[in-house]
C-alpha cells in the first residue's frame, strides 16, 4: 500500500519535471526562432518550421504535432508565440498537465 503511494508520488514528481524541461527547451527554440525571423530578408511566417526543426524528433516528437505557432511582424518588433501539449511518462498521459505557452521577442534588423 505504501509502495503504490511512493511510486504515484514519483511519478507524479517525475511528470512535473518533464513538464519543466520541455517548458524550457520550448523557450529555448522559440526564442532562436525569433532572433532568426528578425534578421534581413527572412520571411516572419517561416519562424513556426525554425521551432519544430530545434525540437527535433527526440522525446518532443510525441506532442510535436500539437504545436501551434504565431508569429507577428510589429514594426521594429518580431513577436513569435507558441503553444502545445504537454508530453507525459507514457503516450495515454499526454495532455494530463497544462498546455505550455511562451513567447520570444527579438527587434527586426534593419539595414
Amino acid at each position: 500500500m505504501v509502495l503504490v503511494l511512493l511510486l504515484t508520488l514519483f511519478l507524479a514528481l517525475l511528470s512535473v519535471g518533464l513538464w519543466a524541461w520541455v517548458r524550457v527547451m520550448l523557450t529555448s527554440a522559440v526564442t532562436d526562432a525569433a532572433r532568426w525571423a528578425a534578421a534581413e530578408g527572412v520571411p516572419v511566417a517561416a519562424a513556426t518550421e525554425r521551432v519544430r526543426a530545434a525540437l527535433g524528433d527526440g522525446l518532443l516528437a510525441s506532442t510535436s504535432g500539437t504545436l501551434r505557432c504565431e508569429s507577428v511582424d510589429e514594426g521594429l518588433l518580431v513577436r513569435v508565440s507558441c503553444t502545445m501539449t504537454a508530453p507525459g511518462l507514457i503516450s495515454p498521459l499526454d495532455g494530463a498537465l497544462p498546455e505550455i505557452t511562451v513567447t520570444g521577442h527579438a527587434l527586426r534588423e534593419r539595414p
